[in-house]
């Protein structure tokens, strides 16, 4: 074969390999800009102080129960030290958090679902993460979190908890770390998009409250999600 001949073949193969749909690629694009326009923002010190408000004692410790997320974290598992590690998630409490004496704001169970309001329930719908990610993807995430921030925007007396939740696989303590962490990046995401950080606020609920009680993926999907509770003011 001569060499022009096998250079094309192998053009051929590699990008026969790695096709990808048109919406694939939208989506990663959009992830892409997001992620970048985050970088950009914390070089300017933008973003503010985690409002997180849960960090129970079952954080700190370990289930029996072994969970091979990815090889790279199975000497974690092996060896218990998700407290070491996980508890560099964004979980420092804040002096103004809601339900402190002397706070205008309640606590979480004061805030009310969406689904008790025919507006909020439009707006305030749930998003929902890859498999052990925490990271916003795809064009219905991005547009339901552009809906919330216009929405808070417009109604400033409108405060948001951001609850964070995980599927049932896994070990209790790393999942409270995984739901903390995609209960902020929905906070910082909104912040990003003008949402005052004063009226943002966030829980991890790790495995606690699924939606769904199923082992198939479905099930799965459904409860690792972002949720919201609202208080109006």
């Amino acid at each position: 074969m001569r060499l022009p001949s096998l250079f094309f073949a192998v053009v051929m193969i590699m990008t026969s390999g790695c096709y990808r749909s048109t919406d694939e690629v939208w989506d990663d694009t959009l992830t892409c800009g997001h992620h970048m326009g985050r970088g950009i923002d914390s070089l300017g010190g933008k973003g503010g102080d985690s409002r997180q408000v849960q960090c129970s004692d079952d954080f700190y410790a370990m289930d029996d129960q072994a969970y091979p997320y990815s090889p790279d974290l199975m000497p974690y598992l092996e060896e218990g030290e998700f407290s070491d590690i996980y508890c560099m998630a964004d979980v420092r409490p804040s002096k103004h958090s809601p339900g402190d004496p002397g706070s205008s704001i309640p606590g979480v169970e004061g805030f009310k679902e969406p689904s008790a309001d025919a507006v909020y329930s439009k707006i305030f719908r749930p998003v929902y993460f890859d498999y052990n990610s925490n990271q916003i993807k795809g064009q219905e995430n991005l547009q339901i979190l552009q809906n919330i921030a216009s929405y808070m925007q417009q109604h400033p007396n409108v405060y948001v908890f951001v609850e964070g939740h995980c599927d049932k696989r896994g070990p209790e303590a790393y999942n409270f770390a995984l739901g903390s962490r995609r209960s902020n990046e929905v906070r910082n995401y909104l912040i990003g998009e003008g949402v005052s950080p004063d009226h943002l606020f966030t829980i991890s609920y790790g495995k606690e409250r699924l939606l769904a009680m199923g082992d198939d993926d479905a099930s799965h999907r459904m409860n690792r999600r972002d949720a919201f509770k609202i208080y109006e003011k």
